[in-house]
């Protein structure tokens, strides 16, 4: 069974372009770990869905996000991404700090909180040209409403993320 899980990864491999995909399946790792589809339509703009968990909860987001060249005189390679769009998030435990007084330890919640919320997506990949893979460092940065803190500006949201175009 392997054998023919290797095979028809090589075939998939050897049949997909690299630079220029319509979809995208990203695996990322960082503050929050997850799995996210993105979907490009005409002149690099597109949606994208995500799944994030770490040890406090779980994030479901989705993405309208928009790709630029980043380095056109230099390299074809390297994008720049941009975005917004709204999650829902699943916590069990919340930390937040008082902004007039930074150095104070955080204050730590503890319970079930279900926030909705609204993101920014910054994003640099990295596509290679032969192979159907790509590289980058997303920020998603966001905020929520109806925590344990009627507002609360989430951004720790840093991941890198390797991604298998087709």
């Amino acid at each position: 069974m392997k054998l023919y899980i290797s095979i028809l990864f090589i075939l998939t491999c050897l049949t997909v372009k690299g630079q220029d995909y319509t979809n995208a399946l990203k695996l990322s790792a960082g503050d929050y770990w997850g799995v996210s589809y993105k979907r490009m339509f005409s002149q690099e703009k597109g949606f994208s869905g995500s799944f994030q968990f770490n040890s406090s909860g779980i994030q479901l987001t989705g993405l309208r996000v928009f790709h630029t060249p980043a380095f056109p005189d230099k390299s074809s390679q390297w994008f720049f991404g941009y975005g917004y769009g709204a999650h829902l998030s699943y916590r069990t435990k919340v930390e937040s700090r008082n902004v007039f007084r930074p150095f104070a330890p955080p204050i730590i919640n503890e319970g079930n909180f279900i926030s909705p919320g609204f993101d920014g997506y910054l994003t640099l990949e990295y596509r290679f040209l032969k192979y159907p893979f790509i590289l980058s460092a997303d920020f998603i940065p966001g905020f929520e409403f109806f925590g344990p803190d009627f507002f609360r500006l989430n951004m720790n949201n840093f991941s890198v993320s390797a991604a298998f175009s087709f």
